[in-house]
């Protein structure tokens, strides 16, 4: 068997192990289950980021910024209300960490920022599924699993059947603009089915602007993380998924499309 045919029957199976369970866990009645689950995958997606980012700094540094980032993850899943209050707090915290070992000062500015945004990337977008499950149900959430892993099908069986143009050659020299385009197309179908099938409270304005907008979020949240990889010199986050890579591989897009669709319930649907 080819690598590339073997390496996508790897990724079939765990995604047929792991996706049955997380749906059980989406739709049991106790929010908590979703906010245990996404407690686990931040703490380990933050370890995964600080050891790409932070490679060669002592071990208390990076579990650190763990820490901060998944303190900051549940503060806001508690008391969402106090945002504001938290992020600061968090900013206050990490720039603090910081100090400790300011040794090598010349890289001490990107040591940083680098774990700032690992702290309010993981640790604040991760928050807006269990905060979605919580406040607009289950369902909303299933909707922005499956959106996000319709447009990344979409994409990489397009991109791999018709894919001639490069969307990003620097970043991810696999993905390109047919691929895009057909990711966008799959996610697009996949809200107007929800809708029909088991939301039928979504509207056409709802179906129209999630589909599209998770076709622009979910591709440019994996090319950030392309860019930090690309920067790290790694080619994935981690190994803890087979087929998939680390972690925050499998998430990058998700965190993006879900925090989208936490603000448009939020903002724009009430």
């Amino acid at each position: 068997m080819k690598p590339d045919r073997k390496n996508l029957v790897v990724r079939i199976a765990s995604a047929l192990v792991a996706l049955p369970v997380v749906g059980v866990i989406v739709f049991w009645h106790e929010p908590l289950g979703l906010a245990a689950l996404c407690l686990v995958v931040a703490v380990q997606a933050l370890r995964e980021y600080t050891s790409m980012t932070m490679a060669g700094r002592p071990a208390a540094e990076r579990a650190g910024v763990v820490l901060v980032g998944t303190g900051l993850y549940l503060a806001l899943y508690l008391r969402p209300e106090l945002g504001a209050q938290w992020f600061l707090a968090a900013t206050l915290a990490v720039a603090i960490l910081m100090l400790v070992r300011a040794v090598d000062l010349p890289a001490a500015g990107a040591r940083l920022f680098a774990a700032a945004f690992g702290v309010f990337y993981i640790g604040g977008l991760l928050s807006a599924l269990p905060l979605l499950h919580r406040t607009s149900g289950p369902a909303w959430v299933a909707l922005t699993i499956a959106v996000t892993f319709a447009n990344d099908t979409g994409a990489y069986f397009v991109g791999r059947a018709f894919g001639r143009h490069k969307l990003a050659p620097t970043l991810s020299p696999g993905k390109t603009i047919e691929g895009s385009v057909g990711g966008l197309a799959a996610g697009l179908t996949l809200t107007f089915v929800a809708g029909w099938a088991f939301m039928p409270a979504l509207s056409l304005a709802d179906r129209i602007a999630i589909g599209l907008v998770a076709g622009v979020v979910g591709p440019a949240g994996d090319l950030v993380e392309s860019l930090i990889k690309r920067a790290a010199g790694v080619k994935d986050s981690g190994r803890s998924i087979p087929g998939h890579g680390g972690v925050l591989d499998r998430i990058d897009a998700l965190l993006f499309v879900g925090a989208y669709v936490y603000l448009h319930v939020n903002l724009f649907r009430y």
